[in-house]
């Protein structure tokens, strides 16, 4: 595997930082997960957008301008001979002072990752989900709009939802509301209606989900982001969560919960439909 690090393209056995840096020390860092179809990365302009928008959030860095990220992207797409994978990128505040100084010198790493496991009955028939017992942290309390390096939340949803036989977590705010998956966001239908939580209960701004957002209403379905409880998935006719590796995935069930108009046809179905398109428009 080869890795770009500050600069440089190395193999993986020399791809290292220093025992300093505070991305490893305090989780002072971001990070995205690229999506790469056809040899290409896909959506990045909204991924640079939302990198500098978590950066600011935390008051680290926002890397140059100047910096060629498409160039970045695809020397490392060639590299390693990538066709259908992700790159991750992290940004830490490297060995820098702590803020409010500045960090002249951040860390910065991209290195392929494979892309999540799901099996063609998965991406057909939808997988099943459990609401887990970790619960979002506040806004108020944390910048929950930032994809931070503090990642121990959402790795002990999934594995809480891995114990339970579940592909996904579903994690609700301090106050009860759905908030979003441990590894993607939520969407469900009713009559029409696409149904999302609201940024404002902690969800973060997926790039899928944001795609979603925008092809929904041009087949049909209203858009509404709002703060729902888990009963209001009793009433939903369709269910699926999104992320960039994944794409948009139907739900199963939620702890055994059916939703049983989910079939081929459906709205889910239109809308991967129309997905897919944009990934084939974007590798272009």
């Amino acid at each position: 595997m080869w890795i770009y690090l500050n600069n440089r393209i190395v193999h993986e056995e020399q791809a290292s930082i220093s025992v300093f840096d505070r991305g490893f020390l305090y989780g002072e860092g971001v990070f995205e997960t690229v999506r790469i179809y056809d040899h290409h990365p896909v959506w990045l302009e909204r991924h640079l957008a939302r990198l500098t928008h978590s950066c600011q959030q935390i008051h680290l860095t926002v890397p140059s301008p100047e910096r060629n990220w498409a160039k970045v992207f695809q020397t490392v797409i060639d590299k390693n001979q990538l066709d259908h994978a992700a790159i991750r990128l992290t940004l830490s505040r490297g060995q820098g002072p702590a803020p409010p100084d500045a960090c002249a010198d951040p860390t910065i790493v991209l290195f392929p990752r494979s892309l999540p496991h799901v099996t063609p009955s998965q991406r057909r028939n939808g997988v099943p989900i459990t609401i887990t017992t970790i619960r979002k942290p506040s806004p108020l309390s944390y910048p929950t709009q930032a994809k931070t390096l503090n990642y121990v939340n959402n790795l002990l949803a999934k594995q809480e939802a891995a114990t339970r036989g579940a592909f996904e977590g579903l994690l609700l705010t301090v106050d009860g509301h759905l908030a979003e998956c441990s590894m993607s966001n939520i969407f469900f239908i009713r009559n029409k209606t696409l149904h999302t939580p609201s940024l404002a209960c902690g969800a973060l701004p997926g790039i899928t989900r944001g795609v979603v957002l925008e092809v929904a209403p041009p087949l049909g379905l209203h858009p509404q982001e709002g703060r729902y409880t888990p009963e209001f998935l009793d009433d939903a006719d369709e269910c699926f969560v999104t992320s960039s590796g994944i794409g948009i995935l139907p739900v199963e069930k939620i702890d055994g919960r059916p939703f049983p108009k989910q079939a081929a046809h459906s709205w889910v179905d239109m809308l991967q439909i129309q997905y897919n398109r944009l990934l084939r428009e974007q590798s272009r």
